[in-house]
């Protein structure tokens, strides 16, 4: 393997698949989160915001807005990036979500035995019975 070539982590690889540029470009259309490209791409809004924010991340806004402007390469007026938090970015978001769920749901992790190969999905059922303090118990009943 040559030196030179550039080796990208398995888990962005993944992520990059089951997020393709062009499904979000779509979903960002279909839920109006973006009406028309100008200078706020969906695709770069949706990585910045889901790979920025956490644990000694991106920690406001404003700081979201400085590592949208370095990865787009583009400079944006104040208040840009805050007005796209709309309810079609919640939908945006959401829609993204199912689709991770789906997504993961269709990828073989495992190889079933003989005897649940016929079967798509395999649900457990967990019968378990939780108590709180009486004094909780007249809002949350145990069943």
């Amino acid at each position: 393997m040559d030196n030179h070539t550039k080796q990208t982590d398995p888990s962005v690889e993944y992520l990059t698949q089951m997020f393709p540029e062009e499904f979000l470009r779509n979903l960002a259309k279909k839920t109006e989160f973006i009406k028309r490209i100008r200078k706020i791409d969906p695709v770069i809004f949706f990585w910045v915001l889901t790979l920025g924010f956490g644990v000694d991340f991106l920690r406001s806004i404003r700081a979201l807005e400085r590592r949208y402007e370095t990865e787009a390469n583009i400079k944006l007026s104040d208040g840009a990036l805050y007005d796209r938090f709309t309810p079609e970015l919640v939908a945006f978001l959401r829609e993204c979500v199912l689709h991770a769920i789906e997504f993961q749901a269709q990828q073989q992790s495992r190889a079933l035995g003989e005897k649940l190969n016929g079967f798509k999905d395999i649900i457990i059922q967990d019968s378990s019975i939780i108590r709180l303090h009486e004094s909780l118990a007249d809002l949350w009943p145990a069943t």
